[in-house]
């Protein structure tokens, strides 16, 4: 094999890298987050849809005070969610976190001792949990951002004036509001990003209950929890990174497109190999140019 044969052996292994590193790119980019490697059978997407309103009725019901009415439609969404596979919709983590939902829910509306305010707040985890799997792209529980963060603010400001019995209370109202949309970010997120969520809270009530308040530690617990919290409401310029640039309901498009990208590269390549033939010039040993002399 002659240095033009290896050298257009070595483009052609060049070429063929840059295939598979393409395609593996392609797969990781489309199971980013693990919803979006499968298609959604959409028979399955017009029960989530119906099971959306009906969580929809649910939650006015519940803020009218039509606890019984609120019941029966709990009841039918209870038994709704066992007949649909969540396959390509959300993760077996927020298949679970919906379930466990659904079951907290019907012990506040079955309790002897129904109170108000907590079948509001389990109205409200369902309404949100069951929308997270409808509406994935502008999901309600993006809403609560603001919320968080007055609540994160609020709780800052009582650790720098060391007021304990001011920030124990900022905590709890936050603790509230994360509770309420905690299944939606198990559903919507990447369960590594809420586990980390979890464990700053828990980081933050241990310094905020000790004797005396942990000031410095709470400090840098509520900057992270900051960037946590920008992390998984997308608000943060590097967790934009993270959002699909793919429509995975389009994937023969986008398949189409890197194929022509692929078929364009290996045309020039090819044609700068052939190009590179033409102009080398041949380097004999001596030997061999004495013999055909």
């Amino acid at each position: 094999m002659n240095w033009s044969q290896k050298r257009r052996g070595a483009g052609l292994l060049l070429c063929l890298a840059f295939i598979l590193s393409v395609f593996t790119a392609c797969g990781a980019a489309v199971s980013t987050n693990g919803q979006a490697a499968k298609p959604v059978d959409p028979v399955q997407q017009e029960r989530i849809t119906y099971l959306d309103g009906l969580a929809g009725v649910m939650y006015n019901l519940t803020m009218d005070g039509q606890v019984v009415e609120a019941r029966e439609k709990l009841l039918q969404i209870a038994q709704m969610i066992p007949t649909i596979r969540f396959e390509g919709i959300t993760t077996v983590a927020g298949m679970n976190a919906l379930t466990e939902t659904v079951t907290g829910a019907e012990l506040v509306y079955n309790n002897i001792k129904y109170s108000p305010e907590a079948g509001q707040v389990a109205a409200a985890k369902i309404r949100l949990a069951i929308d997270a799997l409808s509406h994935k792209n502008q999901p309600m529980w993006l809403q609560y951002y603001k919320v968080l963060q007055n609540d994160v603010s609020q709780l800052s400001m009582s650790v720098k004036a060391n007021k304990q019995g001011e920030a124990q209370q900022a905590l709890g109202k936050l603790a509230q509001h994360v509770d309420i949309v905690h299944p939606s970010l198990v559903i919507s997120r990447d369960e590594a990003a809420v586990t980390k969520l979890d464990s700053l809270l828990a980081f933050i009530q241990t310094n905020v209950m000790a004797t005396p308040m942990k000031t410095n530690e709470l400090t840098l617990g509520l900057e992270q929890l900051n960037r946590v919290l920008d992390e998984l409401f997308m608000k943060h310029k590097d967790a934009i990174a993270i959002v699909p640039l793919l429509d995975p309901k389009q994937p023969i498009l986008w398949t189409l497109g890197m194929g022509l990208i692929i078929v364009s590269v290996l045309s020039y390549v090819g044609w700068r190999m052939y190009q590179t033939g033409r102009n080398i010039v041949s380097v004999k040993s001596k030997a061999a140019s004495e013999s055909e002399k």
